[in-house]
């Protein structure tokens, strides 16, 4: 990755959505049941990432410093609906996934799955990367080189603010 030296914000000039979604290996021997979840979630990333025009515009994998067992994906999706049209979908691997999950492991306590969703109004959102590559909202938007005398009370609400 192409490290910028310099301290960098984001530009995205509509409303978004990020969605933080994950698992957590309750019972590690259970590997039958947390390895299709976890390749499934990385499969379905890579499809939604694939599709022409694609609503997903930047997914990063984190797993959880304070429980090891928590693996997550931050995406910044295009839109609320597109999001919910790709979940919805059955001819993508969302749902048989799904399906799969609730089949085979969602009410044994093995495996947890979670996802929290939040709509970002455009201009509504601030962030600054220093010396970082370009990643997250940046990757999904615009990277912007900042005055070192840039403030996030100025950046916050002004898409334009250096």
């Amino acid at each position: 990755m192409d490290i910028k030296a310099a301290r960098y914000t984001a530009n995205y000039p509509d409303e978004f959505v990020v969605l933080l979604i994950g698992l957590r290996v309750n019972q590690l021997w259970r590997v039958n049941e947390w390895w299709p979840v976890l390749r499934a979630a990385f499969a379905m990333t890579q499809e939604a990432k694939a599709l022409p025009n694609s609503p997903l515009l930047e997914s990063m994998t984190v797993l959880s410093v304070s429980d090891w067992r928590v693996v997550f994906f931050i995406q910044y999706w295009r839109s609320f609906d597109e999001l919910m049209s790709w979940a919805d979908n059955s001819d993508l691997q969302h749902k048989p996934a799904q399906k799969a999950f609730f089949k085979r492991t969602a009410y044994n306590g093995h495996v947890g799955v979670w996802h929290e969703t939040y709509k970002v109004a455009a201009g509504q959102f601030e962030a600054i990367y220093a010396n970082m590559p370009q990643m997250g909202l940046a990757a999904a938007g615009t990277y912007r080189e900042l005055r070192k005398s840039s403030k996030g009370r100025d950046r916050m609400g002004d898409r334009n603010a250096h």
